[in-house]
């Protein structure tokens, strides 16, 4: 096994021309010998006269995340995985991978047998993974009781059938960022306290932004994020969901279907129409370089604007969209209420892994409140509580400006509802079948059509 780990990292080293500093990093993920590596650093002409410190420990780990939107959040868990790696004799390495590349990555290394040592699940994926997973039952509750009890949005994500596979540290949070300015000049008085409570108010002032060039923005594209923290409380708040509480698919309502049709007729007259194919990063960069005046995000926005008024952003592009001109609202209320989707990020521990018990004590330290509470902090609030004894925290509640993220957690559905975030929950997910009745009803102009069609996806995972 350990010929074939170097021959990978050979034929990796070769073939995409690695760097000596990305062998070594490489070499560690997979668990390759200092000897190994040294091997292949000959091989490619990458020799030092000697092995780096880490190499010559005798303990690894490698650490799989998404990239982080607020940098320094992604700067303090880097420093701090290394920090406590020489305190602990461990060489510690952290990957950052785009939000969509993640579960793949997760899946590869599964099918494959080997990989990372601790991964970032996402939401409903701890139902996919968690017979690699290993179990974590009494740090979860430690956690979990540390700060608090989880919410409902949380156990019913992270957990597995109320077992617990991974530690849940939060999401984050989406609510509509908008431009005050640009909110007074379409007729709204006061946007902070007037910002449209109705999906139907929210329609006629986007008529009126769109008409002063500065539409709404809403990404569509099949993407982790902005696309589906839309789509569902939207079919929430408009009499539908994926399965009643008897299981039975419940998408193909008379109320949806008409508030379906509501919103492809707004498209052209409120929206950027380019939203079909935004990832989540697309209307971060429309809303900034003031192309938008309202979109669907987390926090990020507003820290970014934040940053660049500081003189500190490190944007490819001009920052247009100054921070006391943004403000935030959740989404607005529908006939059936007003909601959020919230799935718990968390780690978990690989049971293909060499390493598990490291792994486990690495999630001990981070989880610690001398870790994770400044984690938080740096982020500036982007990552939302998976608790609620922490949610008053400065972070949270300093700036008013950002007050509806922490809120959102009291209004939360998960994927899946009115059942938990389960393997078929996790399965409609992936294949973005409630996201894509959305983007086809709009190319369609035919909302019952688009629905219908979901209905039957739906159907075949939930009651096939």
């Amino acid at each position: 096994m350990s010929d074939e780990k170097i021959s990978r990292l050979h034929d990796e080293a070769r073939r995409l021309k690695l760097s000596r500093r990305s062998i070594l990093s490489r070499g560690a993920a997979l668990g390759v010998s200092a000897a190994g590596v040294g091997s292949v650093l000959s091989a490619t002409g990458r020799t030092a006269s000697a092995a780096p410190f880490y190499l010559r420990q005798e303990k690894t780990l490698n650490v799989l995340q998404a990239t982080y939107f607020v940098a320094p959040g992604q700067e303090f868990f880097t420093k701090m995985a290394e920090d406590w790696g020489s305190q602990n004799g461990v060489a510690v390495t952290t990957d950052y991978v785009a939000w969509p590349d993640l579960q793949p990555r997760i899946a590869a290394a599964v099918e494959g047998g080997s990989g990372p040592d601790v991964v970032e699940m996402w939401d409903t994926w701890p139902y996919l993974y968690y017979e690699n997973m290993v179990p974590v039952e009494e740090l979860a509750a430690e956690v979990g009781q540390r700060y608090g009890g989880y919410y409902d949005w949380v156990t019913k994500t992270a957990s597995v059938d109320g077992k617990w596979y991974s530690i849940p540290h939060g999401a984050s949070s989406a609510a509509l960022a908008f431009r005050i300015s640009e909110l007074e000049k379409a007729g709204v008085t006061d946007p902070k306290v007037n910002f449209p409570k109705t999906w139907d108010e929210l329609f006629a002032v986007g008529e009126k932004l769109k008409a002063n060039g500065k539409p709404i923005g809403q990404a569509l594209g099949q993407s982790l994020g902005d696309p589906p923290s839309f789509a569902y409380p939207y079919m929430w708040a408009n009499g539908a969901m994926e399965r009643d509480e008897a299981g039975k698919v419940a998408i193909n309502t008379p109320e949806f279907t008409a508030a379906l049709q509501a919103f492809v007729d707004a498209w052209p007259k409120a929206f950027d129409e380019t939203g079909l194919s935004w990832d989540d990063g697309a209307n971060n960069r429309a809303f900034l370089s003031d192309q938008i005046s309202v979109t669907l995000n987390g926090s990020s926005i507003y820290i970014t604007a934040e940053n660049a008024a500081a003189g500190k952003s490190t944007l490819d592009y001009e920052v247009l969209a100054p921070p006391d001109d943004i403000w935030h609202a959740p989404l607005p209320s529908g006939p059936s209420g007003q909601f959020a989707m919230l799935g718990s990020r968390s780690h978990a521990a690989m049971s293909y892994s060499q390493n598990q018990e490291t792994a486990l004590e690495f999630l001990k330290h981070f989880y610690s409140e001398e870790v994770f509470i400044p984690w938080l902090e740096v982020q500036k609030g982007y990552i939302i509580p998976m608790a609620p004894s922490y949610a008053e925290e400065g972070m949270y509640t300093a700036n008013p400006a950002l007050a509806p993220y922490v809120e959102i957690s009291k209004i939360s559905r998960n994927k899946g509802y009115a059942g938990p975030a389960d393997q078929k929950a996790s399965e409609a997910g992936a294949r973005y079948i409630v996201v894509n009745a959305f983007a086809q009803a709009i190319q369609s102009a035919d909302a019952a059509a688009a629905i219908g069609q979901a209905e039957q996806q739906l159907k075949r995972i939930y009651e096939g």
